[in-house]
């Protein structure tokens, strides 16, 4: 496994909501400061975590320059169910499915949801296991903290 920390991320095969293979190196480029969160469709705190995000992402984070991307982890044999939940919500945001669970376990993720902060070089800078409770101001807030903003 390559360490987020060295702002090289594991390569991995996901897939588009369309079921279009693409690789997770060219899913997180660098050049922007990326929020990347691991999400299970069957658990409301997770979806929850979805919202809050998208909240913060469309009041000032979209602004700042931040990317979210979302992916998906629970779907190892039907993920069809996710695209149209996604797009009910109205999450405008990237989301990724991760068929297999190699993304996830590449970066060590175990508990749902898990969002990790990337500055614009791909190095981590922070990583939160659970739901970010709070508004979406409380969110931007944090965010624009760690990334020094």
């Amino acid at each position: 496994m390559v360490s987020a920390q060295t702002g090289k991320l594991p390569e991995t095969e996901l897939k588009t909501l369309d079921g279009i293979p693409v690789s997770s190196t060219v899913m997180l480029p660098p050049g922007n400061p990326t929020i990347l969160v691991f999400w299970k469709s069957t658990s409301e705190k997770c979806c929850d975590n979805l919202e809050s995000m998208q909240s913060a992402w469309t009041e000032t984070l979209r602004e700042k320059g931040v990317k979210i991307v979302a992916i998906c982890v629970d779907c190892k044999g039907s993920w069809g169910h996710v695209k149209p939940m996604v797009m009910g919500k109205a999450w405008d945001f990237e989301t990724y499915i991760d068929v297999n669970g190699s993304f996830m376990r590449a970066m060590s993720v175990n508990s749902m949801p898990c969002t990790i902060l990337f500055d614009k070089n791909l190095n981590q800078v922070c990583r939160y296991n659970g739901y970010c409770s709070g508004g979406g101001e409380m969110i931007c807030t944090k965010v624009l903290e760690h990334l020094g903003k």
